[in-house]
């Protein structure tokens, strides 16, 4: 019979892996005889079975981990109002595009203008449509203009 069980069960109370139990071999027959955790703390406490000292890097001074993955905060205030003004900008292309105001290619790179920073605002969006592409913009609506109402 081995020592399997019990060594397992060792390990579970003292908090360690199975390698790094170790039991007295001159008190052998009386380890192969506890079978309960009961009894292994009891062997425990005679000093039957102890834990081995850990050995290695853990008992170095543990090195933080300052990886992009392990950073948490929240987002920085540019990131928040690029991200704001890039989502009125989209749908307000989309908006244009839906009402064929605009075609894919002009709202494609409209897009790709906003996504670089052309843009302060709507208006300047708005602006840029209107003197650059020449088009007609008035009779489109916007959600707050339409509330203004």
């Amino acid at each position: 019979m081995t020592l399997k069980m019990q060594k397992r069960l060792a390990a579970r109370i003292l908090g360690t892996g199975e390698n790094k139990v170790w039991m007295n071999p001159f008190r052998v027959s009386e380890i192969k005889e506890a079978i309960t955790k009961h009894d292994i703390r009891d062997l425990i406490k005679d000093g039957a079975i102890k834990a081995k000292e850990i050995t290695g890097i853990k008992t170095k001074i543990k090195r933080k981990r300052k990886g992009e993955g392990s950073k948490k905060g929240r987002v920085s205030r540019s990131k928040w109002d690029y991200m704001l003004k890039i989502r009125k900008l989209r749908k307000y292309i989309k908006l244009l595009k839906e009402n064929s105001i605009l075609s894919i290619p002009e709202a494609k790179k409209l897009r790709s203008l906003s996504k670089a920073g052309h843009f302060k605002s709507q208006r300047h969006l708005k602006e840029n449509i209107i003197n650059i592409l020449k088009k007609d913009i008035s009779k489109i609506e916007t959600k707050k203009e339409k509330n203004k109402k």
